[in-house]
Order: structure tokens, then sequence, then C-alpha cells
């Protein structure tokens, strides 16, 4: 077969265009530092990579929930010491009521410091975590109780709405407590041992045994919430973890090994270059024979 210049010609250009798009790529990887850049670059590869993409989206909004969970399991677990340690302070003023020794005037005194506990349990009860209170249910905007008169709240404002978050792909858990569950027979005991005192009589045993119970179902609440938090600690240790194993998986699809590349860039430009150097040559050798 005859070689004819316009055969050479298109060799010569094929080579050249090939030549520079191995260059052209070379070269994307090394300033992407991605080996793939495009669907063509290896399809299998891209479709994995997607669907990585797609599963480390769904594992960091998991996180996400975990992380706004925890803030507001907190938020009512530090409500609830507080309250706790409120209860524990009425228990100890119920008990010095209950003494026959002291006069009417010296109740009435210890009755104006259980007012207080009762504003500062609704205080707590008022828990917030982003503007939200977290002890009125859905009813987010309000707080569970106010205070109406010294000494006197009001009734709980909230609902029993249960806040429930996604912390894996079929697993979730319930972050709330209604508050009149736990605040309210606090509250009432409280008032009991107000009125007790207020009215200049010994503090009766009920009066205390109510301070008492309220304690208790605050202590079981606050349990309830600790292993609520355990949970979620668990639940972030698992979706963190996922999260690592994913990103490495996607790290070895997409990223390329930068050393190996650039070495690979090397040898395409030296490539490339010398495609140029003999392509010159052949064609001014063939202009040259052309002229004689």
């Amino acid at each position: 077969m005859r070689v004819t210049q316009g055969m050479i010609f298109d060799s010569t250009n094929a080579s050249i265009a090939s030549t520079l798009a191995a260059v052209q790529k070379a070269t994307e990887q090394v300033s992407s530092q991605k080996q793939l850049n495009r669907p063509s670059d290896n399809p299998a590869d891209v479709r994995s990579a997607v669907q990585l993409h797609d599963t480390l989206s769904e594992l960091n909004q998991f996180l996400r929930n975990i992380d706004t969970a925890s803030s507001k399991v907190d938020a009512q677990d530090t409500a609830l010491g507080s309250a706790g340690d409120l209860l524990q302070r009425a228990n100890e003023l119920a008990i010095e009521g209950a003494n026959g020794t002291l006069d009417a005037s010296n109740r009435q005194a210890i009755g104006q410091e259980v007012s207080q506990l009762i504003e500062a349990m609704a205080q707590d009860a008022g828990a917030k975590v982003n503007d939200e209170y977290v002890f009125s249910g859905f009813r987010v905007d309000r707080p569970p109780y106010t205070v109406t008169a010294p000494g006197t709240v009001s009734a709980y404002q909230g609902d029993h709405g249960v806040s429930v978050a996604r912390v894996g792909p079929a697993s979730t858990l319930q972050i709330n407590v209604a508050g009149d569950s736990v605040f309210q027979p606090a509250i009432d005991a409280l008032t009991q041992l107000r009125n007790d005192l207020q009215a200049g009589n010994p503090v009766a045993p009920a009066t205390i045994t109510g301070i008492q119970s309220a304690m208790d179902n605050m202590l079981a609440t606050r349990a309830q919430i600790g292993a609520r938090a355990n949970r979620l600690d668990q639940a972030k240790t698992t979706q963190q973890a996922l999260i690592t194993s994913n990103t490495a998986l996607l790290s070895s699809l997409e990223d390329v090994d930068m050393s190996s590349a650039i070495t690979e860039l090397t040898k395409r430009q030296t490539t490339y270059q010398a495609t140029l150097a003999v392509t010159a040559k052949v064609i001014q050798t063939s202009l040259i024979d052309y002229l004689r």
C-alpha cells in the first residue's frame, strides 16, 4: 500500500492529539488530586463513589441528629440536677419545720424560702436549647410553667408530644420528657410545704413524704435521661466509625497517589515533547522531498 503525505499527516495529528489528551488527563489528576474527574474516567468506580457520597451524607445527617439530641438531653439532665438540689433543700426545710419547738413566725420565715424554691423549680423546668423549651413537649415556644405571683406558678402549659431523633438507619430514640410528669409532683409538694409553713403549723409527715416521693421521681427521671445520653454516645461512636470507614473507601476510589500522578505527568509531557520533535522532522523531510 502506498503511503501518501496525507496519511502521514493524519497519523501524525492523531498521535499528537492522543499524547496531548494523556498530558491533559495527567495534569487534571495532579491539579485536582482526584483520579475520578468525570464519569468516563471509570464508570464503575464513579458509580461506587456516588453511592458512597450518598451513604456519607446520610451518616453525617445521623451525626447531626445525635448532636442535636445530645444537646437537649444534656440540658434536661442539668435542669433535673438543679431541681433535685432544690428538693433536697426543701426536704431539709421540711424536717426543720416539723420541729415542734419552732414558733409560727419561724415557720413562716422558712415558708418564704420555700416560695423561692417554687419559683426556682419553675425556672429549671424552663430549660431551653436554641430558644426551644425542652420540657414543653411539642409546644417548644412556651415555657412549661410561669410564675404568676410570689411563690405561685401556673398550670403546666406544654403538651405531651414525644420528640424522636433518628440516630441510625433503623434506630430512633425518644429525647424529651413532658415537664408535668417530673416537675408537677415537685411543685405540688413544695406548694404543700409552703402552705403548712405559712399557716404556722408544724410540717405534716404527709408533706415530708410528698417531698421525698418527688425526689424519687426526679431521680428516676434523671436516670432515664442518663440512659438516653449513654445511648446517644454509643450511637455517635458507631456513626463516626462508619463515617471513617466509608471515607477511607471513598478516598481509595477518588484520591490520586500524588507521587505516581506526578511521575505519570512527567512521563506524558516527555512523550508529548518527543512526539512534537519527531513530527517536526518528519514534516520537514516530507516537504523537502516534495520540493525535489
